[in-house]
């Protein structure tokens, strides 16, 4: 009767010693969702950096280029060494304030190719967005695809092991032969490196997700979304329009061309007047001016460039060529877009088609793997059938996890290149 107590009583220590375990590793590893991990990503992602601060520079050169059509003060001074034939002081200094009245077009131009500069920088930074979010939902999905996969490889190396046993048992009487025990173990051996390959692609799938969101935490992550049908509904014509008019790096080659066009007017502005309103005071022979030797002038100042030497012709002919180079490039953009909307559109489908015949295929292969196994263990089976069994079940349950994730994935990239949010 002691001898039971202490059993149950180990038995029972065991049992809370397995809970505080499982407590212990539930603690310590954190659920996460595709949203929250994307969350993540967008916080703490490099390239999406990167694209803030583009957007900011942007930003800053704009305020610099509306500064130009606003005042400016100039102070300047001039000590002379030495002035030959000349009676007058030694030095001069000036104070000039002035305004643009007329650029030809050339300062308004500039402003508004800096706000399109703006503009360029938000649909990069989107564009980074966007991309960030694909790479991060496939990180995910690869994870839990390597996890499922591991899973039915453990479960190849299971059935394995007990199928071995049971040759083993039968060889042990004389039911089989010897060399049922020997083949049955090399399956079991060549299980063992599948599964040992599982592991290894699984460690890396979340070593390369954690990278992408540039996870620092020492606890592990518990990855708590599954595999989930959503069906696309629209066609491939209709996700071909939406990216031509939605993403945002073809947007960003149409203002391209508004850029380039807007470049012809500014180096054309070069061919016209400039004018602009001059305030000035102006004194000699100290440092700070005095009543008898300052002068105070106001003015209109007008500068024309009548002859360069064609150089603004040269740069009115490269502006309009950088327009026509616009064009192709916005052109060769939409065939690539077109592209790859198609080729993900049709990847999508046919996983979406693979996900049902996977489905069946696994049924069967559940079914005749059964068949093999009992017709084997009461000895009106051969191993072969068995082996073979095996192999189709393996095959047919990794073809149905490839099959979901191919969709999940090709459905992710479609929505990327589409540009949808």
């Amino acid at each position: 009767m002691r001898l039971l107590d202490k059993y149950i009583k180990y038995r029972s220590a065991g049992v809370l010693g397995l809970c505080f375990f499982a407590q212990v590793t539930i603690t310590f590893a954190a659920p996460l969702t595709v949203e929250q991990a994307v969350n993540m990503a967008f916080e703490n992602h490099l390239d999406i950096k990167k694209a803030i601060n583009s957007e900011t520079q942007a930003r800053y050169t704009l305020e610099s280029t509306q500064g130009s059509q606003g005042v400016s003060v100039d102070a300047s001074n001039t000590f002379y060494l030495k002035r030959i034939d000349y009676p007058g002081s030694s030095s001069t200094s000036a104070i000039t304030v002035s305004i643009p009245l007329y650029t030809g077009g050339k300062n308004e131009g500039n402003i508004e190719i800096a706000k399109t500069d703006v503009t360029i920088a938000g649909l990069s930074l989107l564009k980074t967005r966007q991309d960030v979010k694909l790479e991060t939902i496939s990180a995910y999905y690869d994870v839990i695809e390597t996890r499922k996969t591991q899973t039915v490889d453990q479960e190849t190396v299971d059935n394995y092991e007990k199928h071995l046993k049971d040759v083993k048992a039968q060889y042990s009487v004389g039911n089989v032969a010897k060399v049922d025990v020997l083949r049955s173990e090399v399956e079991l051996a060549d299980a063992e490196q599948t599964l040992i390959k599982a592991k290894n692609s699984h460690e890396v799938a979340v070593n390369a997700f954690k990278k992408t969101i540039r996870w620092k935490n020492s606890e592990g992550i518990e990855f708590v979304e599954d595999f989930q049908y959503a069906p696309f509904n629209k066609t491939m014509d209709e996700c071909v329009a939406f990216a031509i008019e939605h993403r945002p790096d073809v947007k960003k080659y149409r203002l391209a061309i508004a850029e380039a066009e807007k470049n012809v007017e500014v180096a054309k502005a070069d061919k016209k007047p400039s004018v602009s309103l001059t305030a000035a005071t102006g004194w000699s022979s100290s440092v700070l001016p005095k009543d008898e030797n300052k002068e105070i002038y106001v003015g209109v100042t007008t500068s024309w460039n009548l002859f360069d030497s064609q150089v603004t012709n040269a740069k009115v002919k490269k502006a309009f060529s950088e327009v026509d180079n616009a064009r192709l490039e916005l052109t060769a953009q939409e065939d690539s877009v077109e592209l790859a909307v198609k080729e993900y559109y049709l990847g999508m489908k046919e996983a979406e088609k693979r996900i049902a015949t996977t489905q069946f295929a696994v049924h069967k292969a559940e079914e005749d793997y059964f068949i093999a196994e009992t017709k084997y263990r009461i000895g009106e089976g051969v191993i072969l059938d068995v082996i073979d069994a095996q192999l189709a079940l393996t095959t047919a349950k990794n073809n149905y996890i490839t099959a979901q994730y191919d969709y999940v994935t090709y459905k992710a990239k479609l929505e990327n290149a589409m540009g949808m949010d």
